[in-house]
């Protein structure tokens, strides 16, 4: 469901209210939904791009436009991940594979990836211990 709301949010650009509606959830938890998800939409485009370059040599080809917003951008990054999954797994499987955006996502992060505390505050970007000599 959760997934659901932020793909209605980010791609339908519908209002908390309406995808509460069309979902049958209530408005509160729609909208809790769909706020965690864009303060964590930096911290997601960020962890995403990385799986994504790292992913395939044939990275720039699954590369996402800029979008307008961080939780479209973090959207896009999402599903830029799920093709490079799906390209890597084409050989194995059938010439035509598709991955879920949201199941990707839950691959790569597991169940903390639609919670409030699953995700940092930041990237780090330093090595996380000084090199020795």
């Amino acid at each position: 469901m959760i997934a659901d709301a932020v793909e209605l949010s980010a791609v339908a650009g519908l209002g908390f209210r309406k995808i509460a509606v069309k979902l049958d959830r209530p408005e509160s938890t729609v909208r809790d939904w769909l706020r965690d998800f864009t303060a964590n939409a930096p911290a997601i485009a960020a962890a995403f791009a990385v799986r994504v370059h790292r992913g395939t040599a044939e990275a720039l080809g699954f590369w996402p436009a800029p979008a307008l917003t961080q939780k479209t951008n973090a959207w896009a990054m999402l599903m830029a991940h799920a093709q490079v999954l799906a390209h890597q797994h084409r050989a194995v499987a059938q010439p035509v594979v598709k991955v879920p955006w949201q199941y990707a996502a839950l691959f790569a992060h597991g169940p903390w990836f639609f919670s409030r505390v699953g995700w940092p505050d930041g990237v780090q970007h330093q090595l996380a211990l000084p090199r020795q000599g």
